[in-house]
């Protein structure tokens, strides 16, 4: 019996010695993490660290999640929001790149257009057509610039009473009416001391020179105006960000124009007519500004072609952008946009002055109210 108890006792204690090593397999499944052992779960498991790709990926979709309730975007489908989240990535990787590769101040980010396609975004938001301009139409007067104008640093309409809200255009290619608008609403306000919000709507059901929300210029809308007869105020004839019929009503005219001028493209004349006579309608390439948040936006003309004009805006004045500590100076533009108060500096764009950057001096224009 002493024996046995012997022998019972030390083959206990070998296996007891044994325990001690091997792992308890169910119960690292079973139990989480904090009621295990942490020295027999660390010998245990062979712990994989995640790849960059794997690490970018889950911080790309925490950020998308982000977006998605943000701006409260809703996909039908689960194929749909794996579509929209592939293009998502794509276009933080564009941001990045917009980013290190601008000359300015501009902070470039995820926005309301952040799961949109270059194509998808060009059709919906922008809208200016060049070639809509008819082959026969009558050329614009070149306009006059005035030579008795000393020009300050900086200047903004903003600050005399002769620019209405930021407008939202919607999903409609409709820019071009937006910049006309903004335009002739300047204009007429520096005129008459009365600032009224005109109707973009009227342009798009009564303009038969332009396309509505598939595109315009706003040469061709200065000439629509004169045909129709005036513009309605924004609230006899609001927006609907689609086509209709023509609801004019001719005793509701509250702004008639005489014609347009077509301004230079020498920067600094361009200023000294804004600071004359009002806020300017021009033409721009719009790739910059799809993520664009704030700051004087200057990419590289290979990032933002002067040549290819896309986006119907308005100058409102202009400024600079002083670095004390580099001794050195940024000329801007201060441009109105009509993608809404949420968009860029709320609702509007900076972009640098001097060098055409963008495009910005290719298709300045202003009506002429008598």
């Amino acid at each position: 019996m002493k024996y046995y108890l012997l022998f019972f006792s030390l083959f206990f204690l070998i296996y007891c010695a044994i325990c001690e090593d091997v792992p308890d397999i169910i119960g690292e499944e079973s139990s989480p993490p904090s009621q295990q052992n942490p020295v027999s779960l660390e010998s245990s498991r062979k712990r994989r660290t995640l790849t960059e790709t794997e690490i970018q990926f889950h911080l790309d979709l925490e950020k998308f999640k982000d977006f998605v309730k943000e701006h409260k975007k809703i996909y039908k489908t689960e194929e749909e929001m794996k579509k929209r989240f592939r293009i998502f990535k794509a276009n933080l990787m564009k941001i990045k790149f917009f980013q290190e590769n601008d000359q300015g101040t501009a902070e470039y980010g995820p926005n309301e257009f952040s799961d949109l396609t270059a194509t998808e975004f060009k059709e919906r938001y922008l809208g200016l057509k060049v070639d809509l301009r008819a082959k026969d139409a009558k050329p614009m007067k070149k306009a006059e610039i005035p030579k008795d104008v000393q020009l300050p640093v900086s200047f903004d309409w903003r600050d005399h009473g002769a620019v209405t809200p930021v407008k939202n255009q919607g999903s409609c290619g409709s820019c071009w009416a937006f910049a006309t608008t903004g335009n002739i609403e300047g204009v007429n306000a520096i005129k008459t001391g009365n600032l009224v919000s005109l109707s973009e709507q009227e342009l798009l059901d009564c303009d038969t020179i332009d396309s509505a929300c598939n595109g315009g210029l706003p040469s061709n809308a200065y000439e629509a105006i004169e045909s129709i007869g005036g513009l309605e105020s924004e609230s006899d004839y609001p927006y609907d960000a689609a086509h209709e019929k023509c609801k004019f009503n001719s005793s509701e005219v509250k702004v008639s124009i005489s014609g347009a001028v077509n301004i230079t493209t020498n920067e600094t004349e361009m200023a000294m007519w804004l600071v004359k006579h009002g806020p300017i309608a021009i033409g721009i390439n719009a790739n910059a500004m799809q993520f664009y948040r704030g700051g004087v936006s200057h990419p590289w003309k290979f990032l933002c072609n002067p040549g290819s004009l896309d986006h119907g805006v308005l100058i409102v004045g202009f400024g600079v952008h002083s670095y004390p500590l580099f001794n050195k100076t940024m000329p801007f533009w201060t441009i109105k946009n009509s993608w809404g108060p949420k968009w860029g500096e709320q609702g509007y764009y900076r972009v640098y002055r001097g060098d055409g950057c963008c495009g910005v001096n290719q298709m300045a224009s202003s009506a002429l109210i008598n």
